[in-house]
């Protein structure tokens, strides 16, 4: 809706391709900030507010991406800011393990744009933002 603020989400994909997907099926829904990495994304968060992570496990990095969430929840600004894990892990008992660690939502890779949608929506009403 014009004057609306669309809801602003912080992108955690190492995976060029795989970003370029989330961007292309994301951006017209949501304000994004797309980084390759932990550094960038602790960069971005740093510098902006963002009403929800998401973040794929595997970086590619020794440092994952549950590792990165600790770090973004040491924030002020964003201790409280919801996260979705995005990832290939999709075994029996992953998603539990996942939601135990802190994060708010599961998806497992591949996803379905229509899922990951309704995913995000459900995350950012439950969380009120």
């Amino acid at each position: 809706m014009p004057g609306e603020e669309r809801p602003r989400l912080l992108v955690v994909e190492d995976n060029l391709d795989t970003q370029k997907l989330l961007e292309y099926q994301l951006r017209t829904h949501f304000s994004l900030t797309l980084a390759r990495g932990i550094d960038e994304a602790l960069q971005a968060a740093a510098d902006a507010r963002f009403d929800l992570f998401i973040l794929d496990i595997n970086l590619g990095e020794k440092r994952t991406g549950i590792y990165l969430l600790q770090r973004l929840h040491e924030m002020p600004a964003h201790r409280d800011t919801p996260a979705l894990a995005l990832t290939a892990y999709a075994l029996p008992g992953d998603r539990e393990h996942f939601l135990k660690l802190g994060f708010h939502a599961y998806m497992s890779k591949p996803f379905l744009r229509e899922d990951l949608l309704q995913t995000i929506r459900n995350v950012l009403a439950v969380t009120g933002r």
